[in-house]
Order: C-alpha cells, then sequence, then structure tokens
C-alpha cells in the first residue's frame, strides 16, 4: 500500500483529497438532517467515482481507448445505488432528494477525477445553497398546503400523556378541528381530527412516534 502511494502521480492524490473534501462537505449536510446516506456514504460515492474516472483516463491513454467507457459505468451504478432509496410509504414516496443526491456527490466525484476542479467545487457550493437556504423556502411552500389528518393515539398509562400529546400539536401549529380522549383501564384512547400544512404532519408524526407518552400511532 506504501509503495501504491509512493508511485501515485502527485496530481492523483490531490484528486483524491479534494473528492474527500466535496463529498464530506455534501454528506455532512445530509447526516444533519439524519437522512440515511449521510457522511460516510457521501464520501465513499465521490470516493469511488473519482477512482473510476482517474482509471478511465489512465486506461484510455495506455491502450487507446475511450478514457469515458469506465466512466459511463458510474452513472448506471449509482442509477441502482439511488433507487435503493427511494421508498414508498403508504401514499407518500421518500428518498427522492437522497437518491438525486447520491447521483449529485458521483457527478461531482467524476468531475474531479478528470480534472475539472473549479466546476466540480461551483456544483458542491450551488447544491449546499440548494439544500441550506431554497429547503427553508420549499418547506414554507409545503406548509400552505393544508391537509386534514384524523390521528387514533394510545396513550401510555401516565394520566399527564393526553395532555402532553396534546402540546405536540400545539408545538407544530397543527390545528385541532375535534378531539376525543376515552380511558380503557390504565390505558388512553384519543381520536384528534386536524388541520394543517402537509410538511407539518410529517414533521409532527417523527415527533409523535417517538414520544414517551405515545405507545401507538394510526395516521
Amino acid at each position: 500500500m506504501f509503495e501504491v502511494f509512493l508511485n501515485a502521480v502527485p496530481e492523483d492524490l490531490v484528486k483524491i483529497a479534494l473528492s474527500m473534501l466535496l463529498g464530506g462537505l455534501l454528506g455532512f449536510e445530509r447526516e444533519f438532517h439524519d437522512k440515511p446516506a449521510g457522511f460516510k456514504t457521501n464520501v465513499l460515492i465521490s470516493l469511488g467515482a473519482t477512482l473510476f474516472s482517474i482509471v478511465s483516463l489512465k486506461v484510455g491513454a495506455a491502450y487507446f481507448q475511450d478514457p469515458g467507457r469506465i466512466a459511463a459505468q458510474i452513472v448506471t451504478g449509482v442509477g441502482f445505488l439511488g433507487t435503493g432509496a427511494i421508498l414508498r410509504e403508504g401514499a407518500h414516496i421518500t428518498g427522492l432528494t437522497t437518491a438525486a443526491m447520491i447521483w449529485l456527490v458521483a457527478s461531482v466525484g467524476c468531475g474531479v477525477g478528470f480534472g475539472y476542479y473549479k466546476i466540480s467545487a461551483f456544483t458542491t457550493v450551488g447544491a449546499l445553497i440548494v439544500q441550506l437556504v431554497l429547503f427553508r423556502l420549499d418547506h414554507l411552500i409545503l406548509a400552505k398546503k393544508t391537509r386534514q389528518h384524523i390521528y387514533h393515539i394510545r396513550c401510555s398509562p401516565d394520566p399527564n400523556s393526553p395532555k402532553m400529546v396534546l402540546e405536540l400539536f400545539n408545538r407544530y401549529f397543527i390545528r385541532l378541528l375535534d378531539k376525543k380522549v376515552t380511558r380503557q383501564k390504565d390505558v388512553f384512547f384519543m381520536e384528534v381530527h386536524t388541520i394543517g400544512g402537509q410538511w407539518l404532519h410529517d414533521e409532527f408524526l417523527q415527533t409523535l412516534l417517538k414520544s414517551e407518552y405515545v405507545e401507538e400511532v394510526k395516521f
């Protein structure tokens, strides 16, 4: 391994380092938002795409072949990887942004591998702007699209559990249209009719499922 490192072309080492940096920046944003393809995954995707691109150039130069033949397969391979990140949950489809990010990180890795440093760095910055700035705008737009939902919640035996669950609704600005709380032995059951932005419902549901005052939710 040490000999390989010594025999490596300095420019190739620069490409590897830059690939890890750019992939890490994009991966950090994903990790920060607790997404499936996080820091390590994006670094590895970028690094792999860069290495394939470097090898493509070297093989093409050595055997007088099209240097794009190997690199072209990156698009296909990453396509399969991204498809695995897309999931359907009832009427909702999740993972599209994660799949798009996987595809983008691979393209950045290819760009670095072929020596297009500036455009790869600029693309990374652009992607971060989209994710960190336009992300907020996207959520504001989704929040305007109100939806009505009925939550069937089985609460924990704690007598304060219905009150704590209702506070969660208020925290996420989901308006209550109607609510009914019943008790069977030591278990509280809630049926809550709500209206609010779809994004608010999605975020709220994740918090609700993690609440210590909730044992089961039907949405």
